[in-house]
């Protein structure tokens, strides 16, 4: 299937679509499946790298959304970023060029995906009450009594529609939040403690704890670039 692989160098990068919002250091590539509606930007100065690239069906669906991945973007993978910028996987590419396509390809196939993203619902009562949680200036805050005001509904029926519709109990996906957050507030210049802390986060221990749940690494790996 066809699709487009996005990385930041520097700050992070931000893609939303219909049904997921992303926000990525340059530690982490997110490929986005062609067709999917998407809008893309970089926070905090970042470099967006796009490449055109297609994998195999079996390796496309995400944890967080459908047509959606998200992995490490190793040392090589970030490096053949630089060299394909805006190269479309075609017949347009060059020898040279798909000799590291097919390198980027393997990179991609072989990763495997990350549960980070914040899933958006589709009914309209609760994705009310996401977008409310997500133009909060930060999550720490962000209470399902609050977000069942913003449905007009109560804080039960909020609770089981997200496990209904996104598979998830509200304290993941606040976590999701807290964490896309974090990295925003990191690609502006803030400290990660600072930046943690902003989040609602009382200690680094417990932010520390929340990203190795969640992605697998420390917190420090995660955001090992500074923009």
């Amino acid at each position: 299937m066809a699709g487009v692989l996005w990385l930041a160098q520097g700050g992070a990068l931000r893609c939303r679509t219909e049904h997921s919002l992303h926000i990525l250091p340059p530690t982490l590539a997110l490929w986005v499946a062609q067709g999917v509606r998407s809008e893309v930007q970089g926070l905090g100065g970042a470099r967006l790298r796009r490449i055109e690239l297609a994998l195999a069906d079996e390796g496309v669906e995400g944890p967080v959304a459908p047509s959606c991945r998200v992995t490490l973007a190793g040392p090589l993978l970030a490096s053949l970023a630089d060299t394909l910028d805006g190269v479309a996987d075609d017949d347009s590419a060059t020898p040279r060029q798909r000799l590291a396509l097919a390198v980027a390809r393997e990179e991609l196939q072989r990763a495997e995906p990350l549960p980070i993203g914040i899933a958006l619902p589709r009914s309209p009562a609760l994705r009310r009450a996401c977008e409310a949680a997500l133009r909060e200036e930060g999550a720490g805050d962000c209470s399902l009594p609050a977000l069942a005001e913003a449905a007009h509904t109560s804080v039960r029926t909020l609770a089981r529609r997200f496990q209904q519709e996104l598979a998830t109990p509200f304290s993941e996906w606040r976590s999701q939040v807290r964490l896309a957050r974090m990295i925003m507030l990191w690609a502006e210049g803030r400290s990660l403690g600072a930046s943690a802390a902003a989040v609602g986060y009382a200690n680094p221990s417990a932010m520390s704890f929340m990203v190795r749940r969640l992605v697998g690494m420390t917190p420090s790996r995660l955001l090992m670039s500074r923009p």
